[in-house]
């Protein structure tokens, strides 16, 4: 199992469990600029990770919603 650091606003730097994944659909997002010019951008997860709790050395929940804290780096 591989593990990163990520840092979180709320919970500061934690490590995270890194997840293999596949890519099933990737969507391009499309902007107007008030010029008129037209940005095209594509998202790109390059690493998944889920956060580990440094009190339990469990996953990490988000308190308010019950979900586990997913990490997605991206370029």
């Amino acid at each position: 199992m591989s593990e990163s650091i990520i840092s979180h606003p709320r919970f500061g730097k934690v490590r995270a469990k890194d997840l293999k994944f596949k890519v099933l659909k990737e969507y391009w997002n499309i902007y107007e600029l008030e010029d008129g010019t037209i940005i095209r951008v594509k998202v790109i997860a390059l690493k998944i990770s889920k956060a580990i709790d440094p009190k339990t050395g469990e996953i990490l929940y988000v308190p308010e919603t019950g979900e586990p804290l997913y990490n997605v780096r991206h370029m």
